[in-house]
């Protein structure tokens, strides 16, 4: 079966590499380059940012992504899609045809999906839990609809805000399908595929016995491609002679990617069956993927809010290195322990890193000595005396607790949580705005 849309990840979040979408756009073999760019924790940033500047709140890494790809995706007819809009994809419309007129790159027609903000609306939504802490934002995953208008309408390059991952793929795909749930099935999944970049293609895998890519291939890295078929199915891949490492395993691996249950993956365009995907080996770095299935649409959609809280998170480490260094940092611990035995475990957390910073008392034996550890605190704090607080016990170590003490990091976070809600989708209209570079 040919071919009917080759579609491509040009990045997997805000701060991934550059190079990869501009070889892809390069190829003259893509016929769209998506750039998934935005998480939780890059949407408040942008909030802060459009609080005090209305033009601001879209990915500040826009300008120094976008320079060296538009214009040869220009040259090459590829479409750009992106959530680089963040929290204000009006705005990051505006400044990427601005930017395209700076590069020369004349005709572009540039869409702006807005539709995601969801403050005014915070009574409609169906939080989760109850919070008391100030709302910064409320943002609503969307799906595929402002984007289709934005194709629809013969868009060049097309950003968006809080968007579905898949959706930002999917949507690409769907005038080329053939009519029917497999076929968007299909393309849903390749979406899901692909949103990660680099970690379908070799990156953060590792299979079984060890082994993986070398420190040149990682630091060339190719990202993934999906020629896809009217029926859904695809042929995921990389570019020719380029290095990476595609296989059944590590496609599986990305497939069960933040999917909770398999049979009932929940997107704001429909609700997917994975039982059914089957992946084969077709060559060297290419699999063949089919058997996605549609088994509904959701009547709501998922709402993120973003809570700030009174005071802060205080974080600190301290240092130790030399013969003994594993038994001073955990002396160190204990006396840690002991100075704010006040403070609830449920509001503080002291470890070892490298030891059981991550794993906790599921850790492996740690060996008889190291060379060096820290100490490591996090807590939450109800103002910054009670931060000053835990900063002072940490240095007061380097004079009152074991010997070797030293090279202290110390910082204050704000504290802001996520929480999550339903909003139903009649109550989430999208509308595009356009720019002309």
């Amino acid at each position: 079966m040919k071919p009917v849309r080759t579609i491509a990840a040009g990045a997997g979040f805000a701060g991934d590499r550059i190079d990869p979408a501009v070889a892809l756009a390069a190829s003259g073999v893509v016929d769209t380059v998506v750039l998934e760019c935005l998480a939780e924790r890059t949407i408040v940033p942008g909030l802060r940012a459009q609080r005090a500047n209305p033009e601001a709140g879209h990915d500040p890494r826009l300008k120094r992504r976008l320079s060296p790809l538009l214009p040869v995706a220009s040259k090459n007819k590829c479409r750009i899609i992106s959530n680089l809009g963040a929290a204000n994809a009006a705005a990051a419309g505006r400044a990427i045809g601005r930017l395209a007129k700076d590069l020369d790159c004349k005709g572009l027609k540039v869409a702006a999906v807005i539709g995601d903000d969801m403050m005014g609306r915070q009574d409609k939504i169906a939080w989760d839990v109850s919070f008391n802490g100030e709302l910064l934002g409320a943002r609503a995953y969307l799906g595929m609809a402002g984007i289709n208008e934005a194709i629809d309408g013969g868009a060049d390059v097309i950003v968006t805000g809080r968007v579905a991952d898949s959706a930002l793929f999917a949507a690409d795909l769907v005038p080329h399908l053939q009519p029917g749930d497999d076929a968007l099935a299909g393309a849903v999944a390749v979406g899901h595929l692909l949103e990660c970049a680099g970690h379908l293609t070799g990156g953060n895998y590792e299979g079984p016995g060890g082994g993986g890519l070398s420190a040149e291939e990682f630091a060339n890295l190719a990202y993934p491609l999906a020629r896809v078929n009217a029926d859904g199915s695809a042929e995921i891949g990389i570019l020719d002679n380029a290095p990476g490492l595609l296989n059944v395993l590590n496609c599986t691996l990305q497939l069960l990617y933040e999917v909770h249950d398999p049979s009932r993956y929940i997107t704001p365009d429909a609700i997917l069956d994975f039982t059914g995907v089957r992946f084969t080996q077709t060559g060297p770095n290419r699999v063949h993927m089919t058997g996605a299935r549609i088994t509904g649409r959701p009547t709501h959609l998922k709402v993120s809010g973003f809570v700030e809280y009174d005071g802060c998170i205080a974080d600190v480490e301290l240092g130790f290195a030399g013969k003994g260094a594993l038994d001073r940092a955990r002396t160190s611990v204990d006396t840690l322990k002991r100075r704010l035995s006040n403070w609830s475990p449920e509001s503080m957390r002291i470890d070892v890193v490298g030891i059981d910073s991550i794993l906790g008392g599921a850790s492996l034996s740690a060996p008889a000595d190291l060379p060096e550890a820290r100490v490591h605190i996090s807590a939450r704090c109800d103002d910054l005396e009670a931060a000053q607080i835990i900063e002072d016990e940490v240095i007061a170590l380097t004079v009152s607790g074991p010997a070797g003490g030293g090279s202290i990091r110390s910082e204050r976070r704000p504290r802001v949580e996520v929480v999550s809600g339903l909003i139903p989708r009649e109550l989430v209209p999208t509308r595009i705005e356009w720019s002309l570079s």
